[in-house]
């Protein structure tokens, strides 16, 4: 696919072939598994999860798993475990480049997928139309409030530091804000396509790709 210069009737010729591969990033929580599922069950995609493979490998049931045992970078061996986290995401995230045997393929990144090497990066933008749901400048404290309540882990790539006398929930809430600007703004150079969150929630597989085809017009 000439992903760059990709138009809404070279994508629905690329559907009906089985040749259309497309990558969803965004935040957490953003929708993207959801997303990648609806595809997955209402036209047969191929659905990558690079956070179900990450969890497969490291032999844990849940993301809540993960998170405690990634932990926060105070905590001893936190830069290792951060180091082997992104090192099988990286290796995950290449799978971009894979193979379907004639299927349209939905491949759902991580959260931290702007911290991974510029090289696997480009495998992903080269081999899959990048599409960001956009949760937009107004809503980064949400995810803040979710992070206590449901964690997931966390790549920090150095963005949490303590102030003089801070507790680890100060420090989180003040420092996590930041990491998410800094992924927003890394998440739009990213895609190739741009598209604000709320106009793909509770859409059909259908509609979901009538949006996308409705911004590559643009």
């Amino acid at each position: 696919m000439e992903l760059a210069k990709l138009t809404p009737t070279e994508l629905d010729t690329h559907v009906r072939n089985g040749t259309f591969r497309l990558a969803f990033v965004g935040m957490s929580n953003a929708g993207k598994s959801f997303r990648s599922r609806v595809l997955q069950e209402a036209l047969d995609f191929v659905w990558f999860q690079v956070d179900e493979g990450i969890q497969h490998t490291l032999g844990f049931s849940t993301m809540e798993e993960i998170s405690e045992w990634l932990g926060y970078p105070t905590d001893a061996g936190y830069d290792e475990r951060e180091e082997k986290y992104l090192a099988l995401e990286n290796e995950l995230t290449k799978q971009a480049s894979m193979q379907t045997d004639g299927k349209n393929l939905v491949f759902d990144t991580t959260g931290s997928v702007v911290h991974l090497a510029d090289s696997t990066l480009h495998t992903l933008h080269e081999n899959c139309l990048v599409v960001h749901l956009d949760v937009g400048d107004d809503s980064l404290g949400e995810p803040v409030e979710r992070f206590f309540e449901k964690p997931k882990p966390v790549a920090w790539s150095g963005f949490l530091n303590h102030a003089m006398g801070e507790t680890t929930e100060e420090a989180v809430r003040r420092c996590y804000p930041e990491l998410l600007a800094f992924r927003l703004e890394h998440y739009r150079k990213l895609a190739h396509v741009n598209v604000p969150v709320h106009e793909v929630r509770d859409t059909s597989a259908e509609e979901t790709l009538d949006v996308i085809k409705k911004h590559l017009a643009h």
